[in-house]
């Protein structure tokens, strides 16, 4: 059995609070626990996991209040070795977008896809998988067995999705190709948007984009 490191031990509660749906008692439970934290990257996550549970309810301002955290601390982190700093953008990204302001929101995108290219190639030397935004969007870590404070983190991050969504319907019956070539479309135009100034509508085109993972 594996055995998790005991600073982290407290995010078995809340995954039981998420479950419930309970997430202003699983933010509280974090936030008792944040100072029995040790390391950066620890207090870093917990204030990123805190971040997608204040997303949840609505709380944008807080929510965007943690992601600033986690983003600030894990800039001081030279390597994070099981998920990818694009987490904290890409989630600072969504509640900036909810809450009107799409120039932080693509400007958080796009810092996200620099952070994402250059932990890719590294982790192609190193021969290492981490967690990033993407992963959670296809659901890649769901069935793993993973520490407490990361499958709070997906848990705590997974989008409620529409259930009369017509893009998840139309993925099911397009090839991986054709896939592909609407979301480079999308980025084309997203770019193209943003070099004119256009924050709102370059943003929603990456949203819709991500809808195609």
């Amino acid at each position: 059995m594996k055995k998790f490191d005991e600073s982290s031990s407290f995010y078995d509660e809340v995954i039981k609070l998420i479950d419930l749906d309970n997430y202003e008692g699983a933010i509280k439970s974090i936030r008792n626990n944040i100072h029995s934290l040790v390391s950066q990257d620890d207090i870093a996550l917990a204030y990123l996991n805190c971040g997608f549970l204040n997303d949840k309810l609505g709380d944008n301002f807080s929510a965007i209040d943690d992601f600033s955290k986690s983003i600030y601390i894990e800039d001081k982190i030279d390597i994070i070795n099981k998920r990818s700093k694009d987490i904290s953008f890409c989630g600072r990204s969504n509640s900036r977008y909810k809450n009107g302001d799409y120039q932080g929101a693509i400007e958080d995108k796009r810092q996200a896809k620099r952070i994402r290219l250059l932990e890719m190639d590294k982790s192609l030397k190193q021969n290492t998988i981490k967690i990033d935004f993407n992963s959670i969007l296809l659901g890649k870590f769901i069935k793993i067995d993973l520490e407490p404070k990361y499958n709070t983190l997906i848990k705590g991050s997974k989008i409620q999705k529409s259930k009369y969504d017509l893009i998840a319907d139309y993925k099911k019956v397009i090839s991986k190709k054709r896939k592909e070539e609407v979301i480079n479309k999308l980025e084309i135009i997203s770019e193209s948007k943003y070099e004119i100034g256009d924050y709102k509508a370059s943003i929603k085109a990456i949203r819709r984009a991500e809808k195609y993972y």
